[in-house]
């Protein structure tokens, strides 16, 4: 497993109303800002890259009239996605899923925004750099708040290790412990 610092894609930002984007006079554009936040960001969950590049427009939020839009064009893009959790992730054409990435406070990204790949890469690396033949849930636990860069945790923290923790590459012993 690898460890990378995630890093937000640098799209230049103009103010357009969200019935230009509707007018359907932008759609080259959209595309193309997607693929410049797939290509810098991925794997991302596709409500992210929704957010990057509504935000990109001066906007903030997507509503059901955008969301079709975006998903209706998102389809015309040739980057394979996966179901994770509660939605979709959109991955680069040659990405592995052997690395995680800790966001710096320059690039916030919520726990609910990261694929549950992701955190379970984070999860193999502790297993596999760490000192101890085995860890318990707790520490195991501490060690992954400390690695993606939190202090705090919090229920979808929570819900995000325990996902990963259900990743095949993770092994758990008998007597309920993490093992390299």
């Amino acid at each position: 497993m690898e460890k990378r610092i995630y890093k937000v894609a640098e799209i230049e930002e103009t103010r357009k109303e969200a019935e230009e984007l509707l007018s359907r006079s932008l759609d080259d554009e959209i595309k193309e800002r997607m693929k410049a936040v797939i290509e810098a960001e991925a794997p991302i969950r596709k409500a992210l890259l929704y957010k990057r590049v509504l935000n990109s427009f001066g906007l903030q939020k997507v509503g059901s009239r955008l969301l079709s839009l975006f998903e209706e064009l998102s389809l015309t893009l040739s980057f394979p996605t996966t179901l994770d959790g509660d939605g979709e992730v959109v991955f680069h054409k040659e990405e592995k899923e052997d690395f995680f990435r800790p966001s710096p406070s320059s690039a916030l990204r919520y726990s609910y925004q990261i694929p549950h790949q992701e955190g379970a890469a984070c999860i193999l690396y502790i297993l596999e750099t760490g000192d101890k033949p085995s860890l318990t849930k707790g520490e195991l636990y501490r060690l992954f708040l400390s690695e993606m860069g939190w202090e705090k945790s919090g229920r979808a923290i929570e819900e995000l290790f325990s996902y990963a923790l259900k990743d095949k590459r993770i092994k758990r012993s008998g007597n309920g412990r993490f093992l390299k």
